[in-house]
């Protein structure tokens, strides 16, 4: 009698493990950037905020997102005084390969000019063009290397994806790294770049 109560007894602790083991949902933890999230029913992927190509699209159109840009202010200044700002204030999409201003004050520096008032307005024009497409473009998308046409009449750039973790872009005899990608906006994108194209 004493065994029967004992296999009894036994039988139902582990009729109540068992049943505890299939209620229990497994634990996930995902790991994104610098944030951890542990979901005990799904799997939560976090977005780290500083990722440079997986940006929500914002509300501001190209132009309104350079002008609040400290890091692109020669180039910004640079499409306004071509006049170029009429061409891409549409609804595009178009890119924007905007150089930064450390490298844009290379690039005059490297010319002798103290600022863009000391090039000649076609000239001026022709450096903008080299920098903008009338085709949106999400870097992080590309798999191979593209030929990006650009608003000068004829003239196509080349995305070099040889290394998908350093893409750049190349233009006659210069080059440009990335500095920040697929920055999306209501009427295309922004790509920073670390150079300026000319050939």
């Amino acid at each position: 009698m004493k065994n029967i109560l004992t296999i009894t007894i036994a039988s139902l602790f582990l009729l109540l493990v068992s049943c505890q083991k299939e209620s229990i949902e497994p634990t996930t933890t995902v790991t994104t950037g610098q944030q951890t999230t542990t979901d005990t029913t799904t799997t939560t992927t976090t977005i780290d905020t500083t990722s440079t190509t997986n940006n929500p699209p914002s509300n501001l159109s190209l132009l309104d997102y350079l002008e609040g840009q400290n890091d692109c202010s020669i180039f910004y200044q640079a499409i306004f005084r071509t006049g170029i700002d009429l061409d891409i204030s549409g609804d595009g999409p178009f890119t924007i390969f905007a150089p930064t201003d450390v490298a844009f004050q290379a690039f005059l520096d490297n010319n002798n000019w103290t600022s863009i008032d000391d090039i000649s307005q076609n000239t001026l024009t022709m450096i903008v063009k080299f920098h903008l497409s009338n085709v949106g473009f999400i870097i992080s998308e590309l798999q191979t290397g593209t030929n990006v046409p650009l608003f000068l009449a004829g003239k196509e750039a080349y995305i070099n994806m040889d290394d998908t973790t350093n893409p750049f872009i190349v233009l006659g005899l210069t080059s440009a790294v990335f500095v920040e990608t697929d920055l999306e906006h209501t009427n295309g994108f922004v790509q920073k770049i670390g150079g300026v194209l000319a050939l």
